[in-house]
């Protein structure tokens, strides 16, 4: 076995840890302090949902669909449904959003609808990163989109899709946050996302990047 994959294998049983930590939350028969948002963050940011292996049988699992994992029955899946992962996201927007980018079904504006319903309070944003950072960049000489982007959120503002602007949303503008990118399993699938996200000759570079771990 090579280095490499060494690291995959790794890789794998990593995420797998992170699910098992999830969906023992959600059955809540683990004494462990992160919370679900948390959890979820971690699993949608690094794309674990996608690839896993299961601890108890070391079988290696694969979803094509975010709502197959949150459907499928442990230790494949959550064994739970889309709307119970976001009701428990209530108190974080940004992980919301980051739910409602995986799964682009109607059931899901009808949620962010519900959601939207009530202005947003800054009780919420007290203790949240995203909405710290965003502040530091406001107070920042000459930052003025900052500034406006803190303004509209304290004011509940939506956006052109009727959302509630986000601390996490206002960073990605900024370009100091990332938005997360979800890779399809398929070969066709990958091309055509690979393709939107790079120029011809970054291209170039990952296939002959790709060519020598081989």
């Amino acid at each position: 076995m090579t280095k490499q994959d060494n690291l995959q294998e790794n890789d794998l049983q990593e995420n797998g840890e992170r699910v098992k930590q999830l969906y023992s939350r959600l059955r809540e028969d683990s004494d462990d302090i992160v919370s679900v948002p948390s959890l979820i963050r971690q699993i949608v940011q690094n794309n674990r949902w996608q690839k896993f292996t299961v601890e108890k049988t070391g079988q290696v699992v694969e979803h094509e669909s975010f709502l197959d994992f949150v459907t499928q029955q442990p230790p494949e899946g959550l064994g739970t449904t889309f709307n119970n992962i976001w009701i428990l996201c209530k108190d974080d927007l940004e992980v919301q959003e980051m739910l409602s980018s995986l799964v682009p079904n109607e059931s899901v504006h009808l949620l962010i609808e519900k959601v939207n319903e009530v202005k947003p309070s800054l009780d919420k944003f007290s203790k949240n990163q995203d909405f710290l950072r965003l502040k530091r960049e406001a107070e920042k000489k000459g930052n003025q989109k900052a500034a406006e982007f803190l303004q509209q959120i304290e004011k509940g503002i939506k956006d052109e899709k009727g959302k509630p602007i986000t601390p996490y949303q206002a960073l990605i503008e900024l370009g100091i946050r990332k938005r997360p990118v979800s890779i399809p399993k398929s070969v066709s699938g990958a091309a055509a996302k690979l393709q939107m996200m790079f120029n011809q000759k970054q291209i170039t570079e990952l296939v002959s990047i790709l060519s020598k771990s081989n």
